[in-house]
């Protein structure tokens, strides 16, 4: 995390490496961070993290028997990022309400837009008496 202020904004950053997983093999003879593959991108991942801890700065921490689920998510991939980038993703609150809580945000490489993310997430409880999910 790079800064943020609850309820506003939450900036982060996250290098690309070479040796990320989602490269090895990706395009061979010419590393690019692929925008969406199977279970999803360095970056969207980036956002939807930056997302939940904007989220949980803004309201309270989960209790133990909550969970965090990013329901909806829209992407827009605008240039490619390669190894020796640095994203800088800047996620901002567009609506909190209760438990649910919209977010966008925008990432960059040394001012340069690659990305552009628009997402919901809510709270939910889990059942104690049933088995976790994960």
């Amino acid at each position: 995390m790079l800064d943020h202020e609850p309820g506003e904004f939450l900036r982060s950053m996250f290098a690309v490496s070479a040796e990320m997983g989602a490269l090895s093999g990706h395009l061979p003879e010419r590393g690019l961070t692929p925008g969406a593959i199977l279970p999803g991108s360095h970056t969207m991942q980036a956002f939807a993290q930056s997302g939940v801890l904007l989220y949980q700065l803004s309201s309270a921490p989960l209790a133990d028997d909550e969970a965090t689920l990013v329901g909806t998510v829209k992407s827009r991939f605008l240039a490619p990022v390669v190894p020796g980038d640095q994203v800088v993703i800047d996620v901002r609150a567009d609506r909190l309400s209760g438990r649910t809580f919209a977010f966008s945000a925008a990432a960059t490489v040394e001012g340069r837009s690659v990305a552009g993310f628009r997402g919901a997430m809510s709270r939910v409880r889990l059942d104690p008496a049933k088995a976790r999910p994960w």
